[in-house]
């Protein structure tokens, strides 16, 4: 089998920017991720065991009836039908993070300590009340962080002539990494506001600068808040700061406060925010774009003129012709003149065409320099090679 180097052209590393849509639907105190509903498998009504709205962070015990699992770490019996991080406590003394000094000193050595999956993530609600102090909050762990953004906007600043965030109403929606990757695109994020299906507003960050800007919505909700900047986007940290207090809704609704009409800081209620009581014909949908970055690499495998035209496999040679000579304790002498197969076919009858070496290309090893395998491209349709064909394959790769 010949081995081939690759060239300092052959092999070429690119970076792919994508925009992943991620879209957030919120009703009746239940989230809906890019419009997902729960999936029933063959064992349970929800086959990642997470809440809809959610996405599962590493695809562990999907489709596991978890019922049947009756393992006790403690005495290392039962039955594990999932899937469980475990450690078990020794002079290392490694432990899970989640688990405090004091908590973890009351275990003996040879304990088993577990854990559970899956583990999952969806975005967040916080409201902040200007009469309740946010001294040790979300909020005030951001303060820096707006405050550096202030270029951008004033309404970035934590405090100015706009408003003071400690001492005003703000609802703080948390995003994970998980869905937006490296940061947020800029002019990408929407907010819609509904109504019995009816939508009432609608706040987008047409500027790129972070504003939220109200667009359009309903005659009633434009006349209080047209072009009005309702909150800001933290793009790279994933966060999304509503303070917009100005009326959007004629009637009045339950959202999770004291009913009252409509506004950009009822936005989202019932997101994972411990509200219950949130009004049902109110609705909620957030959408923005991540950005990702894919690292490819491209790998040019060239198969030149009259190579590759002879194969090790023994089907290659005919079948009645033997590859030994002689043998035995002075030596071992092989055949040199072993005639190959024909496997030219002919499109007449009994009629066998003119011998011509030719071998099929179904598989592609990549080696490192001291020549292991670690990689096996196959090919969907192996490819017939003559001495007159040469090819070049190219192998992509994501990292």
């Amino acid at each position: 089998m010949p081995y081939y180097k690759f060239g300092p052209k052959d092999i070429l590393r690119n970076r792919i920017k994508t925009y992943p849509d991620n879209t957030f639907f919120v009703n009746d105190n239940h989230i809906y991720y890019n419009n997902r509903n729960a999936i029933s498998g063959a064992h349970v009504e929800n086959v990642q065991h997470i809440p809809t709205g959610h996405v599962s962070l590493y695809g562990l015990n999907v489709d596991r009836n978890f019922d049947d699992h009756t393992y006790d770490p403690d005495t290392d019996t039962g039955k594990k039908t999932k899937i469980f991080p475990f450690i078990t406590k020794g002079s290392s003394l490694n432990s899970f993070g989640t688990v405090s000094d004091t908590a973890f000193s009351q275990f003996s050595y040879g304990d088993i300590l577990t854990g559970s999956y899956p583990f999952s993530a969806s975005i967040t609600r916080e409201t902040f009340d200007a009469s309740t102090p946010s001294a040790g909050s979300h909020l005030q762990a951001l303060k820096n962080t707006l405050n550096y953004y202030t270029p951008l906007s004033p309404h970035y600043a934590f405090s100015s002539s706009l408003g003071d965030k400690e001492q005003q109403d703000l609802t703080l929606i948390s995003i994970p990494s998980i869905f937006y990757n490296s940061h947020i695109r800029k002019n990408s994020v929407k907010l819609n506001f509904y109504i019995s299906g009816t939508l009432v507003a609608t706040c987008e960050d047409i500027n790129r600068n972070g504003e939220l800007i109200q667009t359009s919505g309903s005659a009633y909700a434009q006349s209080n808040g047209s072009n009005k900047v309702a909150g800001v986007v933290l793009y790279n940290e994933g966060f999304v700061l509503l303070t917009g207090s100005w009326d959007l809704t004629e009637g009045s609704y339950d959202f999770g406060v004291p009913t009252r009409q409509g506004k950009w800081l009822d936005f989202a209620a019932g997101a994972n925010d411990g509200t219950t009581d949130v009004d049902s014909s109110a609705s909620f949908s957030f959408s923005f774009q991540g950005t990702n970055y894919v690292n490819t690499l491209t790998m040019n495998c060239d198969a030149p003129l009259s190579d590759l035209t002879f194969s090790p496999n023994n089907t290659y040679v005919q079948h009645s012709s033997s590859t030994v000579i002689a043998s035995g304790s002075t030596g071992y002498f092989q055949n040199n003149e072993i005639p190959i197969k024909n496997t030219v076919s002919s499109s007449f009858y009994n009629y066998e065409e003119e011998f011509k070496p030719q071998t099929f290309i179904s598989k592609i090893g990549i080696y490192d320099e001291k020549k292991n395998l670690i990689a096996i491209a196959n090919l969907a349709t192996p490819i017939k090679k003559t001495a007159e064909r040469d090819f070049t394959f190219k192998l992509k790769l994501d990292i």
